[in-house]
């Protein structure tokens, strides 16, 4: 029986199913609705056809959920072609045409020729869930920042100086505006009614934010064209961000309940930097630890080692990489630029990279890829990290 590679163009209702045998010949393709019944009922079609060596997709998220757990439980290997690797590789193929029917065949091929496609492994239930948990949460922030930044505008138009008044991040001023948003209102409101609202909000400091927009709001007797539709609208907004920010705090709940179960977060969690949502972002995208054999492939997936860019007689030319895991080196970032602020060793490390005549961007990635080498060390000896006593004691 023919050895077969099979590719599987991933859709929301529909997937296209595509396999091709040793000799590159399509040997099978059809369309298959995104259903256990009628998924195994094309994993049997294709066993009769030929001996798959492997399954491909090119979507990993919930489209492609139903089909890889049914492949998992038939202990089927699959690997993932990336949208990147599959719009290149489609080039050496005759023709210009884009269908689910190619785009399929495309996958089957790349696997076919191409052993280095990484092999996608059964997901971890806590890291299943704190997948879905990390994504809706930034879900949640970019609404937030999204609405905050409109709300900013909006008061603007209202009331500058309400506006720079305070710190429209904070809990305080957004419980305000929620029930006043107009200067006029808030002299109406005055200073003891509007700190009677903060403090059963349990606001930290509640006369100084009610003394501070009251006083800005006594700094504009004119109304502007338009503020009263605009109050309407910056009322329902603040409203809308409480809300949102108490959602948040119950992911983040949720987060720090899940993570606590996983064996690796004492570990990843004890590195000064990596609070709790560095924590399972960091287990969420590198598969709890699992994907890398090495510290140095898990900084090169990060966009912290450098490439060569070697030709002819030109050689010891290195580059920043320009593939790498965005999200991943954002994790590592901000959990180094957080430790230089909490952590003496890390300091001491960047200070040492500045002398050097390093700029803050190139000490900070080397910070964060001597970072990784420890988290890497404790993970393989499974030890929490203990911090040193003295700065000196950091390695070169």
């Amino acid at each position: 029986m023919a050895k077969l590679w099979i590719g599987v163009d991933i859709g929301k209702a529909h997937h296209h199913v595509a396999a091709v045998d040793g000799d590159g010949r399509l040997v099978y393709s059809q369309r298959v609705a995104n259903d256990e019944t009628a998924l195994l009922t094309v994993m049997a079609d294709v066993s009769a056809v030929g001996r798959p060596v492997c399954w491909a997709v090119d979507i990993t998220t919930g489209l492609s959920a139903l089909l890889l757990t049914l492949l998992w439980r038939r202990q089927v290997q699959v690997r993932y072609v990336s949208g990147t690797v599959a719009f290149h590789m489609a080039a050496a193929f005759a023709g210009e045409n884009k269908t689910d029917a190619r785009d399929a065949v495309v996958i089957a091929q790349t696997i076919r020729m191409r052993p280095d496609i990484p092999v996608l492994e059964p997901t971890d239930r806590l890291i299943a869930e704190l997948t879905v948990l990390t994504s809706y949460r930034a879900d949640l922030v970019g609404q937030r920042v999204a609405t905050l930044f409109r709300l900013q505008e909006l008061l603007t138009g209202i009331s500058p100086a309400l506006e720079r008044a305070v710190d429209l991040n904070r809990k305080g001023p957004m419980m305000v505006l929620a029930c006043w948003q107009t200067p006029a209102a808030i002299r109406h409101a005055g200073v003891d009614r509007i700190t009677a609202l903060l403090r059963r909000g349990h606001v930290r400091n509640a006369t100084e934010v009610a003394d501070a927009m009251v006083a800005a709001a006594r700094q504009q007797a004119v109304t502007t064209p338009g503020h009263r539709s605009a109050a309407v609208v910056v009322g329902q907004m603040a409203t809308e961000i409480l809300a949102i920010e108490q959602r948040i705090a119950g992911v983040d709940d949720l987060i720090a309940e899940h993570l606590h179960q996983h064996p690796l977060a004492p570990i990843v969690s004890s590195l000064p930097g990596m609070g709790t949502l560095l924590t399972a972002e960091l287990l969420v995208h590198t598969a709890g630890m699992t994907e890398y054999a090495t510290a140095a492939k898990l900084a090169a997936h990060a966009g912290l080692a450098p490439i060569s860019r070697d030709s002819g007689t030109t050689s010891g030319n290195h580059r920043g990489p320009r593939r790498f895991h965005r999200k991943l080196r954002h994790i590592l970032w901000m959990a180094a630029f957080t430790a230089l602020r909490e952590c003496p060793a890390s300091r001491a490390y960047y200070e040492k990279k500045r002398a050097e005549g390093k700029p803050h961007r190139q000490a900070m990635l080397a910070l964060a890829r001597r970072r990784v080498d420890v988290l890497w060390a404790l993970v393989r000896d499974g030890k929490t990290f203990t911090r040193p006593t003295t700065p000196a004691s950091i390695p070169a």
